[in-house]
């Protein structure tokens, strides 16, 4: 899993996607990839057109010893940790995601007034874009 005291790096190196089906089920490299945490950057729309009622599952405060909403504020605020060309807009939305064999958590960051905030959107009414995905690395 995760090591303590390494700088997060927020990667697209995702050759087959984030649903890739590996069908032998005691490989390396399935074991591999269920141990990563992942992460979604979306585009804020707006309201929705059609709000729903429900319950929203809200963002966590640490998913791991270094994956806290302190220590990833605190890194991406301070530098670009992200592998490709990207300036934030104003109302970007990082997710992060623990690995998907545990009960499925999150953290949730928005860009607001020039630097990222812990926060996250109303899924139920308000709309967001997937635009780029990925793993973290840490180096």
């Amino acid at each position: 899993m995760c090591e303590t005291g390494k700088e997060i790096k927020f990667c697209t190196c995702m050759p087959n996607g984030a649903n890739t089906i590996v069908h032998n089920k005691k490989s390396r490299r399935f074991k591999h990839n269920r141990e990563k945490y992942t992460w979604t950057l979306d585009k804020y729309i707006g309201y929705a057109k059609y709000p729903m009622d429900g319950m929203l599952i809200y963002p966590d405060h640490d998913l791991a010893e270094n994956l806290t909403t302190e220590t990833v504020l605190e890194e991406l605020n301070s530098k670009n940790c992200f592998d490709f060309d990207y300036n934030p807009n104003e109302g970007d939305n990082l997710r992060i995601y623990n690995p998907e064999k545990y009960i499925r958590k999150y953290l949730s960051f928005i860009y607001r007034n020039g630097k990222w905030m812990a926060d996250s959107y109303n899924g139920l009414i308000e709309e967001t874009e997937k635009f780029n995905y990925g793993n973290i690395d840490f180096e």
